[in-house]
Parts: structure tokens; C-alpha cells; sequence
């Protein structure tokens, strides 16, 4: 070419082939730039969704289950004045009371203050109240207040911490309780929307922060956060704290560029503060200064094969760049999504399966291997048609609980629902957060079912007690009738009937006895004992029950640590359960015990094949003198539930009408 053109030709020639070039090569990399800025827009607001509905799952679950201790202790107190009211209680009958219901410490004062009663655990030391009860119970003596929280409090014993309330007495003065408050503190630090900030934030390499913030000061922050500028001092936050839609910019952290997104926090329609997440940009910057680099090599080649060469592989370094930016972005959000607690679904437009991460894995029974690219109603039908819904009506969010049996467990599942959407591509999908609400629903129906039956012993004890003496009183004038009287005709009828009258009273007397025992039941005798070896010592009694109508017995026992029993009422609870699953059991069917131990816990299961329970039954098995039998007292499941609840344990119940029941005892490892 150079002999046949002249060389300013040829020159001319090379500088356009080189501006073109260059032209060409600029566009490509303002295009890259831009590309990268849009996925990590779209990453990163997704990155905050999946950590704004976490932070709110951990307030709110934290919230109910503060809730529901503290009522719970309120609603004890409030008891212990009920009874206070009818007759002043004492230290002793402070102390009976105190095992039974959970309450570790119980004070009662006067309306001057005075201590009059109190008791003191077996395992404690006496103390005296360390501050002035006319001070520290100022809203409670002055008549301002009923009933007050007191707070946690590390046990003056050195036992753990306390969860301290008082109620006004009736009499003029205040009652005063603690229980147990450890599990509360550790669900505070598991849920602490500040520890999954600092969790997510020390294993996310992506990430440079996360930022709790306020009008006024520094929520929560990952460990490298010292301090930052205000909301009011600052446009775009002061901007984004107004919005519902998360708002990105490039900005500085430690003299490094970072690109950050914001959001605010709500919870409950109340504005927390702004969610503030820092992602590094080190893959960026790389990028664009190797790009930068090779413009200026460029510049010193001369020929134009080398130019095609250097183009040929820039291209390709660009490719490769793009991609692990690309693949790096993409880390952020599997490292946020595998860090959080709650299971995450994602589908695309074509309603299949994109992610699954680890939480989702562990719940749902699967495997992300498995199910990706999967028709989501192959996979999770129960899911699938409020994935559908979303997608269908456009709707931006949709919030529902249901039930879904897994591995033939039946959980209870709140499910978010949120649409997804690509404004470049038009595409759609649809993201689910499940939360697993099962235990905390079983927490609810037991701390329900303690009150219930704590108000129905109250009345029974009331009820049997004004019962009692008049109906004595007839046993009694029944008696001497029988003795002293006798007609001068129908004498043998005469006596006959009056005998009658006092067997019944007897028969009453004795239910009366039963009532007041559940009332206020007796001290348990606690026993260090082999689980397995308790059982099987009483397989023969427990047997017999079903050999007696033709059912097979089968006992499947795993060895399990030393648990502490009382072994008369334990077995009480036992052959309770195993008779009302004979009779429920036709001839041929089975009646199963097994054990097998679960984290710190003991687990027994009595199953049989019986005929099941009612929906509307189910819920009233516990409640006092209800009973489906003819001949039923209705106290056999209350009193069972009483001694598992002073064992420290809670007794579970499932049942599938006409397949059969399945008791669950669950006790605390000694």
C-alpha cells in the first residue's frame, strides 16, 4: 500500500484508521461504565430489599415475644392479687406458689412500704429489697399506675438475668415479680437488627458499610463505621429519608469511592431512620485504570497490524473485565441472601426458579442444584399461586401466612411476596421471603393455654371450696336420718335412698378433692433420671393398656441424656395419654412410643391409629373439665399439661380425623 500511495496519504489514511479506532474504543468503554453503574444499581437495591425485610422480621420478631413474656408475668401478678385479695398470702404460700408458676422471686408491701411477704427460692440466699419500695414503686403507691415493668436485671444471685414487674394490691401496696429472662436476651442478640448488620457486613467482602442512621445519631453499624455526616447536612439523604424508592449516588468513604444506596427503614408505617449500604468499587476502578493504561500504550504503537492487534485484545480484556465485574456484583447479593435467617425464592417472567439460598434450602427440604430453571409449581404449588398473583396483577407486594407440610411436618410460613422488575429488558419476576412463624405460634398457643387453665383452676378452687361445706352438710344429715329415723312404712326405701344421697356425696366430695389438687397442685420430686431406662421399667404397665383390646404395642427408644422427672407423676401423664389412645384405637391398630433427643431437649412421641380429633375440638383438648367421653371428667389433658408445664417442658398434638393422634412431650436435658 505505501507504493501506491503517497505518504501523506498514507498518513492521513492511518489517522482516521486511529481516530476511528479511537472514537470506537471510547464509546465501548463509556457503554462498559455504564453497564457496570446499572447492575450494580439494580444489585445493590435488591441487596437492600432482602436487608430492610430481615431488619424488620428481626424487630418484629423480638417486639412479639417481649410482648408476650411481659403479659404473661403482668398476668401472674395480677393473679397472686386475686388471691391476695380473698386472703392475705404469706411467705409460705408465697413459696408454693412461686415453683408453679415460673416466678423465681415474689415481694408483696404494704401501702407504707413494708415488706410483709416474700419467698425465697430453695436454691437462693434471703436478701432484703435493695432500694426503698416507696421510691423505686413511686407510679404504683401514688395510684398513677397499675401495673409497671420494671426492666431486666442481673439476679442478685448471681442466677441470670430477670424480667422484674409489679402490680397494685388490692389491700394498698404492690406485688412485686421476676422470672426468667435469659432467652429474652438471647433472642435480643440473635434478632438484633444491629448483629445482622455487623454479621453481614464482616462476611460480605463486597461490601465497604451498612448504616443504621437517625435524624440524630448512629443506629447501627458495621465495626468500621466511626462516624458520619447528618441527614440534615446532607441533600440527597435529607431527599431519600422523604422517599419510599431507594436512591444510589457515588460517593467517599475513607478517601476510597464507593458507590452507596439508600433507603428508609419502616417498620409498622413509623420511619426508622435510613438503611445506608457501601459498595466497594476497587473491580471498577481496576478496570477503568487498565483501560486507561492501554489508551496511552496505544498511542506509542505506529502500524496499523498493531493496531488491529492492540484492538483485538482490548476487546477481549474488556470482555473479561466486564464479566468478572459483572460475576463480582452478583457476589454481593448471594453473600447477602445466604447470610440472612429468612428462606428467599426468586422467579423470573416465566414463573421459574432463579435462587434458592441456604435458609430456603434448609426450610423448604431442597436443593438450589436441583430446582433451578424448574416451573415453580412443580416444585412449591403452595407457594407458586401468590408468586402468581404478584406477577399477574402487578401488585408491588403481598403479604400472607399458610400452612405447608415438609418432611410430614407441618409448619406455619409468612410469605412477602415483591415484584421484580428490569427496566432495560422488561423483564419481570417475583422474590419471596419466608419466615417461619411455627415455633413462635407455639410459643403463643402454650403461654395461651398456661392462662387459660391457671384462670379455670382459680375458679375451680373457688367454686369446689363454697361447694364443699353445704354439701357436707347434707352427707352429714343424710347420715344421721339413716341412724336416728325410721318410717313406719317403706322403712328398707327409706334407708336405701338415704344411703344413696351419701354415696353421691362422697362420689362429689371425691371430684371436689380432684379439683382443688389441680388447683394447687403438689410439690413435684424431682429424680435425675435415665429417660430410656425410665420407659422401658414401665413398658409392661403401659402395654398391658393395649393388649387388653387387641393393639400392638411398639416402643422405638433412642439413648438420650439424664432428664428430671418425677416419676409418679410422669407416669401418670404416660398411661393418661396410652388409654385415651386405646380407646380411641379400634382392634388391630397400634399404639407407638418413641424417643429421640433434639438439640437440649428430650422428645417423646405417643402415636396411635386411632380415629383422631376434631378441628373444633382440637383447640379445647387442654381446657378444663372438657371431655368427649360419656364418663369423662375432662381433667385427665389438664392435669397431663400441668405436670409437663411444672417438668419445665410443653405438650404438643396433632391429629388427622380418622388417621389417628400424635402427643409430642418435650423436657428441658438436666
Amino acid at each position: 500500500m505505501s507504493l501506491l500511495l503517497p505518504p501523506k496519504y498514507l498518513a492521513g489514511l492511518f489517522a482516521f484508521m486511529m481516530a476511528i479506532f479511537l472514537g470506537t474504543t471510547l464509546l465501548e468503554y463509556q457503554y462498559r461504565k455504564s453497564e457496570i453503574e446499572h447492575l450494580m444499581r439494580e444489585e445493590a437495591v435488591l441487596l437492600l430489599h432482602a436487608l430492610k425485610e430481615g431488619a424488620e422480621n428481626a424487630i418484629s420478631g423480638y417486639n412479639e415475644n417481649s410482648s408476650l413474656l411481659v403479659g404473661s408475668l403482668i398476668d401472674q401478678l395480677h393473679l397472686l392479687d386475686r388471691i391476695d385479695k380473698k386472703t392475705a398470702l404469706t411467705s409460705s404460700e408465697l413459696s408454693e406458689i412461686a415453683g408453679s408458676g415460673g416466678l423465681y422471686r415474689i415481694n408483696i408491701f404494704d401501702r407504707h412500704g413494708k415488706r410483709v411477704a416474700f419467698n425465697t427460692p430453695d436454691d437462693h440466699e434471703p436478701v432484703d429489697p435493695p432500694r426503698n419500695p416507696l421510691v423505686q414503686l413511686k407510679p404504683i403507691f401514688s395510684g398513677a399506675k397499675d401495673s409497671m415493668v420494671i426492666g431486666i436485671r442481673e439476679s442478685r444471685s448471681k442466677r441470670g438475668s430477670r424480667l422484674i414487674a409489679a402490680v397494685a394490691r388490692s389491700r394498698g401496696g404492690a406485688i412485686v415479680g421476676n422470672i426468667d429472662a435469659s432467652r429474652l436476651i438471647t433472642l435480643r442478640r440473635q434478632l438484633g437488627v444491629g448483629r445482622l448488620i455487623q454479621r453481614i457486613g464482616a462476611d460480605t467482602t463486597g461490601i465497604d458499610y451498612i448504616i443504621l442512621q437517625d435524624s440524630s445519631a448512629i443506629l447501627a453499624a458495621t465495626p468500621n463505621v466511626t462516624g458520619v455526616e447528618s441527614i440534615q447536612s446532607d441533600s440527597v439523604l435529607s431527599k431519600a429519608l422523604l422517599q419510599h424508592e431507594a436512591v444510589t449516588r457515588w460517593s467517599t468513604f475513607d478517601g476510597r469511592k464507593v458507590f452507596e444506596v439508600v433507603k428508609p427503614l419502616m417498620y409498622n408505617n413509623i420511619n426508622v431512620g435510613l438503611l445506608r449500604i457501601g459498595l466497594k468499587t476497587d473491580h471498577f476502578i481496576a478496570a477503568q485504570g487498565k483501560l486507561r493504561n492501554r489508551f496511552i500504550m496505544f498511542l506509542g504503537i505506529g502500524g496499523f497490524s498493531t493496531l488491529i492487534l492492540f484492538n483485538l485484545v482490548m476487546t477481549r480484556r474488556n470482555e473479561v473485565l466486564m464479566k468478572q465485574a459483572y460475576k463480582r456484583v452478583q457476589t454481593f447479593s448471594s453473600t447477602i441472601l445466604e447470610s440472612m435467617a429468612d428462606a428467599v425464592v426468586v422467579v423470573n417472567d416465566e414463573n421459574c426458579i432463579t435462587l434458592l439460598n441456604s435458609a430456603a434450602e434448609r426450610l423448604l427440604g431442597l436443593t438450589f442444584e436441583n430446582v433451578a430453571g424448574k416451573p415453580v409449581e412443580e416444585v412449591l404449588p403452595d407457594i407458586a399461586d401468590f408468586l402468581r398473583v404478584v406477577m399477574l396483577e402487578q401488585s408491588q407486594t403481598l403479604n400472607k401466612e399458610l400452612e405447608m407440610i415438609i418432611h410430614g411436618q407441618k409448619l406455619l410460613l409468612s410469605i412477602q411476596v415483591t415484584l421484580v422488575s428490569d427496566n432495560e429488558s422488561r423483564g419481570k419476576g417475583a422474590l419471596a421471603v419466608v419466615h417461619d412463624l411455627t415455633e413462635q405460634r407455639s410459643l403463643q398457643r402454650i403461654i395461651s393455654r398456661q392462662e387459660k387453665l391457671s384462670a379455670m383452676g382459680e375458679l375451680a378452687s373457688g367454686v369446689a371450696h363454697e361447694i364443699r361445706n353445704p354439701l357436707n352438710a347434707i352427707g352429714v344429715i343424710a347420715q344421721r336420718l339413716d341412724i336416728e329415723f325410721s318410717p313406719r312404712a317403706d322403712e328398707d326405701e327409706f334407708h336405701q335412698l338415704l344411703r344413696a344421697v351419701v354415696s353421691e356425696v362422697h362420689r362429689v366430695n371425691a371430684i371436689i378433692q380432684r379439683f382443688l389438687q389441680f388447683a394447687t397442685p403438689a410439690p413435684l420430686m424431682m429424680v435425675k433420671t435415665d429417660i430410656k431406662n425410665f420407659l422401658l421399667s414401665y413398658r409392661p404397665l403401659l402395654e398391658s393398656e393395649s393388649e387388653a383390646k387387641n393393639i400392638k404395642f411398639s416402643l422405638q427408644l433412642e439413648s438420650a441424656p439424664m432428664v428430671l422427672l418425677d416419676h409418679e407423676k410422669m407416669q401418670q401423664v404416660l398411661l393418661n395419654i396410652v388409654q385415651n389412645g386405646v380407646e380411641a384405637t379400634s382392634s388391630g391398630g397400634i399404639i407407638a412410643i418413641k424417643l429421640f433427643c433434639r438439640k437440649d431437649e428430650a422428645v417423646i412421641e405417643l402415636s396411635d391409629s386411632g380415629s383422631g380429633i376434631s378441628e373444633g375440638d382440637m383447640s379445647q383438648i387442654f381446657n378444663l373439665y372438657f371431655t368427649t367421653k360419656e364418663n369423662g371428667t375432662g381433667l385427665g389433658l389438664s392435669i397431663a399439661n400441668q405436670i409437663i408445664q411444672l417438668h419445665g417442658g410443653l405438650i404438643e398434638v396433632e391429629s388427622i380425623r380418622l388417621h389417628g393422634t400424635l402427643f409430642r412431650i418435650v423436657l428441658p436435658l438436666a
